[in-house]
C-alpha cells in the first residue's frame, strides 16, 4: 500500500513552488523591464486583445477599465453550450451568459419575469400561463416566437433530455397568441425553478436530426445577454454583449474566459492584473492575494457539497452501521481548517446552508474513532494487524477500499485517506480523468467509494439525487420515506409545509450517511479592484444558484474612485 501524502507535506510544497514562481516572474519583470518590453502570462491571441501586464499593476487596471473589459480566470472551460448535452458546471456557467428561460432568478434567487413579461399560476397549481415579451429576438436577429418556447419545453421535457424528470408532471404544452399555457397532471412546487434553467433555442434548429447539438454546441444562438464571439479551446472564450437582448445591456462590453489550469499561475495573472475576477481557493486568497493590495474578495455562502459517497450495492457499504463507522473516522474539522482555511461550513446533508429549507437542527457524525470501533465489532468485525476484519458469507472480510476521485479533488481524497488508515482502515486513492469517473464509474456503480460533489439550486426539489429512481443517484440510495418525502416535497403548496418535508430528510441523510458530507465551501470570487457589483444584495448570505461565479456578470462594472 503507498505512503499517504500527508496535507501539510503538499501544502509546504505548493507554498515553496509558488514562491519560485513568484521569483522567476520577478527577476523576468526586471530583465524586460530594462529593455522596455511588455510580459504576459501564456498564450495570447491578438485578436482577443487582450489585457497586456504592465510592471504597474495600476495601468493594466486603467486599460481594462477603458475598454470595459473583463477577463475571467478558470481553471477550466465548457465542453460546450448544447444545454441538453453539455451539463457539467463550466459548460452551465457558459450557457447562463447566453441562454435565458421564461423565468429568472433575482439578486436574491427570488423568481422575476425573464423573457415572459408575466406569468400566472391557477389557484389549484396545474395551469401555468406566461406571456412573452414584444419584439424578442435571439442574437442573429430572427425573432423568438412562441413555437421556439413551445419546441424548447417539449425539447427539455423529451426521452433525449437529461432534465425530462423535471417536467415530468406537465402533461400539456399550448402555444397562443404570444403566450404559452402549460397544463399539469399535479401541482409541481419545484417547476419555476426548472423554467429558470429552461434554455430557449430556435425551434428551426430543435426540428433537425440531432435537435441542434451541431450547431449549438460550439455556436450557440443567444437569447440572453452575452453571445459567444470566439472560442479557442484550452486558451479563451470571448463574450460580446447581445445588441437583440430584451434587457439592459451589460456594461461589461468584452468578457474573456481566460483558462488557466493551475491555480498558483491564475493568481499570480490576478494579482498582476492580467486577470480581473477568478474563482479562487482559500488558500490563494489566504497566502497569497490577501496581501496584494490590488485584489479585493467577494465570497457566498456555498451550495457546493463536497462528500464521500458509497456504492449501498456493495458489502460492507449497504449497511448503515458500517457508514457510520467510518464517517466517525473523518476529521471533517481538520480538512475544512487545513484544506479551506476555515472558508466553508461541515453540512449536516447537502442542503446549502444559505437556503430557506436548510434546518440548522440537524446533526450528523463526528470525529469519534473509539466510537467508530464499538459500532464496526457490533458489526462483527475484530480489529487485527492489518485492520477491520469479520467472517461475511464463509469467507474474511477486510474493511479496506480505494476513494476514487479526480485530480482536483486528490488532495482532499490524500487527507481523508491518511485519516481512515490512522483508524485502522486500509484506504488508497485513485485519480481518474472526470468524464470517465462520472460515465464509466459512477453512472454504472462500477466502484466502491468515491469523493464528488455536487451544487445545488434555489429549490431544494432532489428527485435526481436521492429518489430510488433518480437518474444521478450514484449511490444507489433507496429508501421509500425519502421517496414518499419527495414526492410530497414537489406537490405541496405552501412554503412552510415543504420546509417541514425537507427538515424529515436532512434528518433521515444525516443518520443513514449514504454519502459522508465532508465541507461546504465558499465560492470565493477575487477581483481587481477596479470591477465592482460582483455581488450585492443577501447573496453573501444565501449563495448564488448552483455556485455560479457568473451569475452576476451581466451587472458587473467598474468604478473610477479606486486608489491605483
Amino acid at each position: 500500500m503507498s505512503k499517504p501524502k500527508g496535507s501539510v507535506i503538499r501544502f509546504s510544497l505548493m507554498l515553496a513552488g509558488f514562491a519560485f514562481v513568484c521569483l522567476f516572474l520577478a527577476f523576468q519583470a526586471v530583465g524586460k523591464g530594462a529593455r522596455g518590453g511588455p510580459e504576459t502570462i501564456g498564450s495570447q491571441s491578438s485578436a482577443s486583445q487582450p489585457v497586456t501586464i504592465q510592471s504597474n499593476n495600476s495601468r493594466t487596471a486603467l486599460e481594462a477599465e477603458q475598454k470595459r473589459t473583463v477577463v475571467f480566470g478558470m481553471n477550466w472551460e465548457p465542453v460546450g453550450f448544447y444545454p441538453l448535452r453539455a451539463v457539467d458546471s463550466a459548460s452551465y456557467y457558459g450557457q447562463t451568459l447566453v441562454y435565458e428561460g421564461l423565468v429568472s432568478y433575482g439578486s436574491d434567487t427570488d423568481i422575476v419575469p425573464g423573457l415572459a413579461e408575466r406569468f400566472e399560476i391557477s389557484p389549484d397549481g396545474q395551469t401555468y400561463k406566461f406571456w412573452l415579451r414584444e419584439n424578442l429576438h435571439f442574437s442573429d436577429g430572427a425573432p423568438i416566437s412562441v413555437e421556439d418556447v413551445v419546441q424548447s419545453i417539449l425539447a427539455a421535457s423529451s426521452k433525449f433530455s437529461p432534465y425530462k424528470d423535471d417536467y415530468r408532471d406537465v402533461k400539456e404544452v399550448i402555444g397562443g397568441v404570444n403566450s404559452v399555457v402549460l397544463k399539469l397532471n399535479r401541482p409541481c412546487a419545484p417547476l419555476l425553478s426548472r423554467l429558470v434553467e429552461l434554455k430557449i433555442l430556435p425551434a428551426v434548429l430543435l426540428s433537425q436530426a440531432d435537435r441542434g447539438k451541431g450547431v449549438l454546441m460550439r455556436h450557440p444562438v443567444s437569447s440572453g445577454p452575452f453571445c459567444l464571439k470566439r472560442w479557442e479551446s484550452g486558451l479563451e472564450l470571448v463574450f460580446e454583449p447581445n445588441p437583440y437582448y430584451w434587457g439592459k445591456q451589460p456594461d461589461v462590453k468584452r468578457l474573456i474566459w481566460r483558462v488557466i489550469p493551475d491555480m498558483s499561475l491564475l493568481s499570480m495573472a490576478l494579482s498582476r492584473g492580467d486577470v480581473q475576477v477568478a474563482q479562487v481557493d482559500a488558500r490563494a486568497w489566504k497566502y497569497y492575494l490577501s496581501k496584494r493590495p490590488n485584489v479585493v474578495l467577494d465570497s457566498f455562502a456555498g451550495s457546493r457539497t463536497i462528500y464521500v459517497g458509497f456504492n449501498l450495492s456493495r458489502s460492507p457499504f449497504d449497511e448503515d452501521a458500517v457508514r457510520q463507522a467510518i464517517a466517525h473516522c473523518v476529521d471533517r474539522q481538520d480538512i475544512l481548517s487545513k484544506l479551506y482555511g476555515d472558508f466553508g461550513v461541515l453540512p449536516t446533508s447537502d442542503s446549502a446552508e444559505g437556503r430557506w429549507s436548510f434546518d440548522k437542527t440537524v446533526k450528523t457524525y463526528g470525529y469519534d474513532p473509539a466510537k467508530a470501533r464499538e459500532i464496526l465489532e457490533k458489526q462483527g468485525f475484530r480489529l487485527v494487524k492489518q485492520g477491520y476484519v469479520r467472517q461475511k458469507d464463509g469467507k474474511e472480510q477486510l474493511l479496506a477500499f480505494r476513494i476514487k476521485s479526480t485530480k482536483d479533488s486528490s488532495d482532499i481524497a490524500e487527507a481523508i485517506a491518511g485519516q481512515l488508515r490512522r483508524a485502522h482502515i486500509p484506504c488508497e486513492v485513485e485519480v481518474v480523468e472526470f468524464a470517465a469517473l462520472r460515465h464509466r464509474y459512477l453512472q454504472k456503480g462500477d466502484y466502491d467509494v468515491t469523493l464528488w460533489s455536487r451544487s445545488s439550486g434555489p429549490d431544494p426539489d432532489c428527485f435526481l439525487i436521492w429518489s430510488s429512481k433518480g437518474p444521478m443517484n450514484f449511490s444507489r440510495f433507496n429508501d421509500p420515506t425519502v421517496d414518499n418525502l419527495i414526492q410530497q416535497g414537489r406537490t405541496a403548496t405552501s412554503i412552510e409545509d415543504r420546509k417541514r418535508v425537507y427538515s424529515q430528510m436532512q434528518s433521515i441523510l444525516a443518520k443513514r450517511v449514504p454519502w459522508v458530507f465532508i465541507v461546504q465551501p465558499r465560492l470565493m470570487l477575487a477581483h481587481q479592484n477596479t470591477v465592482t457589483n460582483i455581488s450585492y444584495g443577501s447573496q453573501r448570505k444565501t449563495g448564488v444558484p448552483w455556485d455560479n461565479p457568473l451569475f452576476n456578470a451581466a451587472r458587473w462594472s467598474f468604478t473610477s474612485n479606486t486608489n491605483r
